[in-house]
């Protein structure tokens, strides 16, 4: 046996040890996994699948597959012919990055995946190119991207009504990553009944001049079987979302309740501060009935805008397109002279609330520019 394939035997039995520490679900318990056809495959992944499928040297194992499920890494594959586990080829980080060969799998991805006849595992040799991807900061100086997901259509925003209101910070900064990632948002406002009909008219209506007209708002409430039409009509089949909010914000239990029964896990939220705690630990992608397919991660408590102007420009364009009128180029918008944004808050054009996310924001994306590593490119 050759150097790699002892060192493929030697990947294989980590992985195996790694499986054993860690229980992986069946995948026949899986009863909302998507199908291959649920998951739509673009021109470009088709035609890069083949160019690749030509050059192998055991082509008639290798299939075109897609990521509908990663259980603590560990990737869960769907093609036409069914679903399994697989692993990550030997020196697969190792392949050129520049060309989207070295990127590890992201639920959602399109991949060429080797399964070799008797073997109830695959072998991802290949990430396919993304048609989108929405990824977030994680690296602080050092320029790493985390992806969340891959191959979207929009984002569900998800939050919570009651308590304190609605965090339109949060709101603001999943817009302008959803913007700049190329994606479609849509804010769903989840607990409807916990918030009362005056609550809810006014939350709506501080959501919707954020956001503004192009934006749908939904209003939600799984314990009254409200909205959930209106969800399913912004996911329909042969496409993708993916659902964006912190624990506690009512994101399985709304799954759950767009599938008809339990199968992400829910917990308890805090009564002190309406937070909640982690219960989902898989990043996954369901398949609602007659609608399209949505990926669940765990919440996250942090979502850091690095470099992502164009997308604060995409969601708030009445404010960019008036900066560019300013006096001075490197206006604050806070108390210059000649500021055209101000004159356009005094005017009534541009929306207080539009203008105080996007000052905090573009602030925060200013300073994380000044603080990053030299060498990091954007």
């Amino acid at each position: 046996m050759g150097k790699r394939g002892q060192r493929g035997q030697a990947m294989r039995r980590r992985r195996a040890a790694r499986q054993d520490a860690i229980t992986l679900p069946s995948i026949d318990t899986l009863h909302d996994l998507p199908a291959f056809g649920d998951l739509r495959v673009d021109d470009a992944q088709a035609g890069a699948f083949d160019e690749f499928h030509a050059s192998c040297e055991n082509a008639d194992e290798m299939r075109l597959g897609l990521v509908a499920r990663l259980d603590r890494g560990f990737p869960l594959v769907v093609t036409e012919g069914g679903a399994f586990r697989a692993e990550h080829a030997v020196g697969f980080a190792k392949q050129d990055a520049e060309k989207d060969e070295g990127l590890l799998p992201a639920v959602g991805d399109a991949v060429a995946v080797r399964l070799a006849p008797g073997h109830d595992m695959g072998v991802i040799e290949r990430v396919l190119p993304r048609r989108t991807a929405l990824t977030r900061w994680r690296g602080r100086s050092r320029g790493e991207r985390q992806v969340l997901a891959a191959n979207l259509d929009r984002v569900l925003i998800v939050q919570a009504l009651g308590g304190e209101g609605v965090a339109l910070g949060r709101v603001a900064r999943s817009l302008v990553l959803a913007r700049d990632c190329g994606l479609e948002p849509v804010v769903v406002l989840t607990k409807a009944d916990r918030a009362g009909a005056e609550g809810v008219a006014r939350e709506v209506e501080r959501v919707r001049r954020l956001v503004g007209e192009g934006t749908r708002v939904v209003v939600t409430s799984s314990t009254e079987r409200e909205g959930l039409d209106e969800v399913r009509a912004c996911v329909p089949p042969r496409t993708s979302a993916m659902i964006l909010g912190e624990s506690g914000a009512g994101k399985s239990t709304l799954l759950n309740a767009l599938l008809g029964h339990d199968a992400l896990a829910t917990g308890e939220v805090r009564s002190r501060d309406d937070a909640g705690r982690h219960t989902t630990v898989a990043r996954v992608m369901v398949k609602l009935p007659g609608a399209g397919v949505i990926a669940d991660v765990p919440g996250l408590r942090s979502l850091p805008l690095v470099g992502h102007e164009r997308g604060l420009a995409l969601a708030f364009p009445e404010i960019a397109e008036a900066a560019q009128e300013c006096r001075f180029r490197d206006c604050t918008h806070v108390h210059e002279p000649g500021c055209a944004v101000l004159e356009g808050r005094e005017l009534g054009t541009i929306g207080e609330e539009r203008l105080s996310c996007y000052l905090a924001l573009a602030s925060e994306m200013r300073e994380s520019a000044r603080t990053l590593d030299p060498d990091v490119s954007l």
